[in-house]
């Protein structure tokens, strides 16, 4: 019985680590709200491709673009992750305006490159590469390495 569930348990963690469920969608196929947010924040950027990802515990989109940004959606179109190196950064508006205060206050030369949207917490990287972690509701919590 006990080599019975270890191969279970081995075959679910194999299936879970299989990661090559990534399906190339159009533009259309996204959740609406994601749509929506493309279009309102990064309409000036050219979709190089979009990746549907139904892993066994999840579901996300990946939207890639021409210039390397990329943008993560959960199933439901809501932003997880944004990457965008260039030279501007993020769009500001898509920003938590207490995030933005606190990196123009004690990092004025630099912009956010990378936020993510975890649980309890938004994480952020400069241009510098420098990490910041803040609240859900934009207060700093703690520098990360």
């Amino acid at each position: 019985m006990k080599r019975f569930a270890l191969i279970i348990t081995a075959a679910l963690i194999s299936i879970a680590c299989e990661s090559d469920n990534d399906k190339v969608i159009r533009f259309s196929e996204l959740p609406a709200q994601s749509q929506q947010f493309i279009n309102t924040h990064f309409s000036e950027k050219q979709i190089s491709v979009i990746y549907y990802d139904d892993d066994l515990f999840d579901e996300e989109y990946r939207v890639i673009f021409s210039d390397g940004a990329k943008i993560e959606f959960n199933k439901k179109g809501s932003w997880k992750e944004i990457k965008d190196k260039d030279a501007d950064g993020i769009p500001q508006d898509v920003i938590h305006e207490s995030i933005l205060s606190f990196v123009r206050k004690n990092h004025p030369e630099n912009y956010i490159v990378k936020i993510s949207k975890e649980r309890k917490e938004y994480e952020t990287e400069l241009n510098n590469t420098v990490e910041i972690v803040f609240d859900r509701n934009g207060n700093f919590k703690r520098y990360d390495d």
